[in-house]
């Protein structure tokens, strides 16, 4: 795995937008969800998955929450805050999902469209004292339950979406759309699903859900 940055910098910004989220939970009272929703929309989770040296070293909890405030309100953001040591399971949330963004090279909204920020606050009380590498198992095992036949069995016999889109005449857009479940497979014209069985060499039935 080729990760967006060095090791060396994963401390500081999985504590930094550790910090960002508590302030945002327990300073300013926002819905977790919905600041998380906010940190995708504006460009600053891009910018920690890109490995933008401005981010990732050189920004505090709460300039990161000043910026995704602003950038998504449109309105200029006046918070000052005293400075908190509590770890909290906010806090902790913020910073496992930067651990894992890390480690896997997966989006944070794929991270959190796979196991929402409730769902990843109620794995606080099992996982935050444990090692990190026990919460990229649990997010691992999220992941392979979500991921769908038509992947899993790509995967298996090693081709790519664009590969699999050339040998089946099926859209790269489709086999994109199939696979992240925006589109049903199920509910697919039958020759598409034939068409990508016999690429894959594979039965129909292996394929639907």
């Amino acid at each position: 795995m080729i990760h967006a940055y060095n090791q060396l910098y994963l401390a500081k910004s999985s504590q930094a937008i550790g910090n960002m989220l508590h302030d945002a939970v327990y300073e300013f009272k926002i819905d977790g969800a919905d600041f998380l929703n906010r940190f995708i929309q504006s460009d600053v989770a891009e910018q920690f998955e890109n490995g933008n040296p401005k981010y990732i070293a050189g920004k505090s909890g709460l300039e990161l929450f000043i910026e995704v405030m602003e950038k998504t309100t449109g309105q200029k953001q006046d918070a000052e805050l005293v400075r908190s040591f509590d770890r909290s399971d906010a806090y902790w949330v913020g910073w496992m999902i930067t651990h894992y963004q890390w480690y896997s090279g997966r989006t944070f909204k794929s991270i959190l469209d796979t196991v929402p920020f409730n769902d990843l606050l109620g794995l606080y009380g099992t996982l935050h004292e444990a090692d990190i590498s026990k919460s990229y198992e649990v997010l691992d095992a999220h992941f392979k339950r979500n991921e769908s036949k038509l992947k899993r069995i790509r995967k298996k016999c090693s081709m790519t979406q664009a590969e699999l889109a050339d040998e089946s005449g099926v859209s790269l857009n489709t086999i994109r759309a199939y696979e992240r479940k925006s589109k049903d497979l199920n509910k697919a014209q039958f020759d598409i699903i034939l068409k990508l069985a016999k690429a894959l060499k594979c039965e129909v039935s292996d394929l639907t859900e």
